[in-house]
């Protein structure tokens, strides 16, 4: 009895083993066939059957949207030449909700709105958890500008305009306070440049889109702030799965920094790049991270 026990148990072992054999198997084919059964990425033939590219982005996000028909805004010219490339025509859908901070679940754009999120989508982890992107040449942050070259801004004027950005304005004033700088809210980017142009503050902290623009209009110099302020890259937002629009736009972006059609609209918004750093950061201060 204790042999025939001992002999079935020798024939389950390599019998349990095939039966987790065919399981596993079981399982990677019904992957397999629902992969197969998964509708087809119609997102490129859908904007062209509909002979429209449509774009979800803020109403007002200078220089990316500037309300200005002859002048419309980097990102809008952008757009406008990958639909064009496309053989399609740009369509707007403005939202008040964009461009307020960088969370686009906060956004309520939909799917049937858009086919592209534009105008100040920053390549964050979290923006990637919800939409596939392909970046821009541009970045975001918080710069200083200046008539001439400072290290610092300890004990200094400051005027401060921080617009509809999402970047961090607690941990802004935070970093200032501790530098003891004397800040002076500025209420738009003309009072920003007033002030400074009138000498009532020694420097200015705003966005780094429109701070470029501030500065290239007055012959000032730009930098960014230190660490632990950090750098966004900017780009454009795809619903997920939309892989072939996706693929199409970012071959058509490509296109446009090889063919100089990039730099010319970089140019024509005066978005020089910000090489230089202010040299001195504030360790203590720990500004809320975009995820």
């Amino acid at each position: 009895m204790a042999g025939r026990t001992s002999s079935e148990t020798k024939h389950s072992k390599p019998l349990s083993g095939l039966v987790r054999d065919l399981g596993a198997l079981a399982i990677m084919f019904g992957l397999l066939l629902g992969a197969y059964f998964l509708p087809p990425d119609t997102s490129l033939h859908e904007v062209r059957t509909a002979n429209r590219l449509s774009v979800c982005l803020p109403r007002l996000y200078p220089p990316l949207v500037t309300g200005d028909p002859a002048n419309p805004g980097f990102d809008v010219d952008v757009l406008g030449e990958v639909a064009s490339r496309l053989g399609v025509r740009l369509m707007l859908n403005y939202s008040s909700a964009m461009g307020r901070d960088f969370n686009p679940r906060n956004w309520r754009v939909t799917r049937a709105q858009c086919q592209i999120l534009a105008g100040g989508v920053v390549l964050s982890q979290s923006v990637r958890s919800f939409l596939d992107t392909a970046p821009g040449p541009l970045s975001t942050g918080w710069t200083v500008l200046a008539p001439q070259t400072i290290d610092s801004l300890d004990g200094r004027r400051v005027a401060v305009f921080s617009g509809l950005t999402g970047l961090d304005r607690i941990g802004l004033s935070r970093y200032l306070r501790a530098l003891g700088s004397e800040m002076h809210v500025a209420q738009s980017e003309e009072d920003l440049a007033r002030q400074l142009r009138e000498g009532t503050v020694d420097a200015a902290v705003t966005e780094a889109l429109s701070g470029q623009q501030i500065a290239a209009h007055n012959d000032w110099v730009a930098h960014w702030l230190p660490e632990p302020f950090e750098r966004y890259q900017l780009g454009y937002g795809f619903w997920r799965g939309d892989v072939t629009l996706l693929q199409a736009v970012e071959g058509i972006l490509g296109d446009m920094e090889r063919d100089g059609t990039m730099q010319a609209l970089l140019d024509k918004y005066a978005m020089e790049p910000i090489e230089a750093t202010l040299s001195e950061g504030i360790d203590a201060i720990e500004p809320d991270p975009v995820d």
